[in-house]
């Protein structure tokens, strides 16, 4: 049987799948770093070459830096494929790393590396697969297409690219980490930028000035302690996370600011839009400062982080592609799926905005951001075997 073929053949090896991962790791693929993004494609592109996928370095939306984008025909309609979908690019690391951070190193059943969570274990994983099904001669039921994007972090941007450029599919799996969990859905991201006025003076006339960094405190204050609602306006259950991530303001230790900054990281739940965020916010500076309303304050989403926007996703309860998965990961690993949904932002809603379904599964914590990251190495080969197996088996009546 091709499927128990496929898994073997993963077996067989796993000493080769481990070491392309590992090689992928030495690559310092930081994001915005185009040459070193443009050898990550190069090194993806290798080994599909080798084994005669059709294989493409086409735009990706940011120049520079291309997309990875390799088909395994099936014979098939090509706009019924099935798309494995990750990114290259990782944040720079910390000083704190007791390791090499791009040095790809191996002990106690973990790699290591910057980026090796998020997510360069599952776009290794989705290369591998496709290989390991060329090379044993496997025929789909229908196209795979391997999708690797270098500016995931530009809000999808290469996934976007490679849609509007006409890539089509029945299909998708977002190898993002999960923890090898099937993820019914995912939180949408708002950063939102609340402009406090006030009014300038010296220190010594604090009576004449109004401190827009005092100001600023009361709004942050409200905002953290605000509830969440939806478009009706109704309390939602969902668990809050809203980062102060920056502010600023003033221009000099001895004035009264006229102007202060906050900017908020909103990951807002299903039933949520960025709009009912902002309508939250907006509420919750009516609350801080209605006794300063002469001063305009200004709430909106922040242009610059948001070059595309970053809607929440909830998948239909019953939708065969959850099961279908999840069928893959149990034949593989001999044990239950479980399910989640993502706190953070993976491309899977691109995907449904798009009349692509989609789901996210892939290896390594989705709380992905530490020093001395690692992945398990048989998570890694467990999501390269689910791949193939979902390659082979995702739709049809087995």
């Amino acid at each position: 049987m091709t499927v128990e073929r496929a898994i073997e053949a993963v077996d067989a090896r796993r000493e080769q799948i481990v070491e392309f991962l590992r090689d992928l790791l030495r690559i310092p693929s930081v994001w915005g770093d185009g040459p070193a993004l443009t050898a990550a494609a190069e090194h993806l592109a290798g080994p599909l070459r080798a084994v005669g996928l059709a294989v493409d370095l086409p735009h990706s939306g940011t120049d520079g830096m291309p997309n990875l984008l390799a088909r395994l025909k099936s014979g098939g309609d090509p706009d019924d494929a099935l798309i494995f979908n990750g990114h290259m690019e990782v944040y720079p690391p910390s000083r704190s790393w007791t390791r090499d951070p791009f040095g790809g190193d191996v002990s106690g059943g973990l790699v290591y590396g910057v980026g090796v969570a998020d997510m360069k274990a599952g776009t290794a994983a989705m290369t591998m697969a496709a290989w390991v099904l060329a090379s044993i001669g496997a025929r789909p039921p229908r196209d795979v297409v391997v999708l690797a994007v270098p500016n995931h972090f530009e809000g999808g941007e290469g996934t976007r690219q490679a849609i509007r450029d006409g890539l089509r599919g029945t299909y998708a799996i977002n190898c993002e980490p999960s923890d090898l969990r099937v993820l019914t859905g995912q939180r949408g991201i708002a950063y939102v930028n609340v402009d406090v006025r006030g009014r300038a003076a010296h220190t010594t006339a604090l009576d004449i000035g109004v401190n827009a960094v005092a100001r600023a405190a009361e709004v942050v204050r409200e905002v953290l302690a605000m509830p969440i609602t939806d478009a009706a306006g109704r309390e939602l259950p969902d668990r809050k996370i809203c980062n102060v991530a920056q502010i600023s303001g003033g221009v000099a230790h001895n004035l009264v600011p006229e102007h202060c900054r906050i900017t908020f990281d909103v990951r807002f739940p299903p039933d949520q839009t960025q709009d009912d965020v902002l309508r939250d916010i907006r509420g919750a500076v009516a609350r801080a400062l209605d006794e300063l309303a002469e001063f305009p304050v200004e709430v909106a989403l922040e242009a610059t982080c948001l070059r595309n926007p970053r809607s929440s996703l909830r998948i239909p309860e019953g939708e065969r592609l959850l099961t279908d998965v999840a069928a893959a990961h149990e034949r593989v690993s001999g044990g239950p799926a479980s399910f989640d949904s993502h706190p953070a932002w993976p491309d899977t809603p691109i995907f449904w905005e798009s009349g692509i379904k989609a789901v996210t599964y892939g290896p390594g914590s989705m709380d992905c951001y530490w020093d001395d990251e690692s992945v398990p190495i048989e998570d890694y080969l467990t999501a390269v075997k689910t791949y193939a197996v979902a390659a082979l088996t995702l739709g049809l009546d087995t």
